[in-house]
């Protein structure tokens, strides 16, 4: 009978595993995003993994600033936002700038787990200096409520398959695409040609 049990639940870990659209399905996520082509164009790659590979669906809610967005992502109106380590490190934890970008990335990561129940994803790739005053790294990635991961136990696997994969080159490139084509479709042919849609 144990025997039988222990077979059966190792069955269904695996089921889940392999169908990580089960956990999510039917359910809503927001998105935080701020203006400009860039910030569009993640939160919308984003937006249609999520929907095309689990089934739930996506919200992508607009802020004027980082700040208010921040201050949302904290107080629950937001599952999910798009930061950068430099602005993370010193406009949110008020910390001392940190030149190497590892090393940065380690400090944000550690200290927003800790003290504000918030999990840095994998970086996208590529780095934004322009949204630093000071001239640091500043690797966009996706931070989500660390709640919200418990709700959706799939998402974090799935948004790191994102990890590393727009480089400069590519983000420029996506971002140039925007005005003429749209946020939306440029997303979806990213996903669609590297096959994660």
């Amino acid at each position: 009978m144990i025997r039988r049990l222990s077979i059966l639940a190792a069955i269904l870990i695996l089921f889940l595993a392999l169908s990580p659209a089960i956990a999510c399905v039917g359910k809503t996520l927001r998105i935080g995003t701020l203006d400009g082509a860039q910030q569009e164009v993640l939160a919308q790659i984003l937006s249609i993994i999520i929907d095309e590979r689990t089934g739930t669906g996506v919200k992508i809610v607009p802020f004027d600033s980082s700040k208010e967005a921040h201050e949302a992502l904290v107080d629950a109106d937001l599952d999910m936002l798009i930061e950068y380590t430099g602005v993370g490190q010193v406009a949110v934890l008020g910390g001392e700038p940190i030149a190497e970008g590892d090393a940065l990335y380690k400090e944000v990561k550690s200290r927003y787990q800790q003290e504000l129940n918030l999990i840095w994803l994998k970086p996208f790739g590529f780095e934004d200096r322009a949204r630093t005053a000071p001239d640091l790294p500043a690797e966009a990635a996706p931070v989500v409520r660390k709640d919200t991961l418990k709700k959706f136990p799939a998402l974090s696997r799935l948004i790191n398959k994102l990890g590393g994969r727009i480089d400069q080159a590519t983000m420029a490139q996506l971002e140039g695409e925007v005005s003429s084509r749209g946020a939306k479709s440029v997303a979806r042919s990213f996903l669609k040609d590297r096959k994660l849609i």
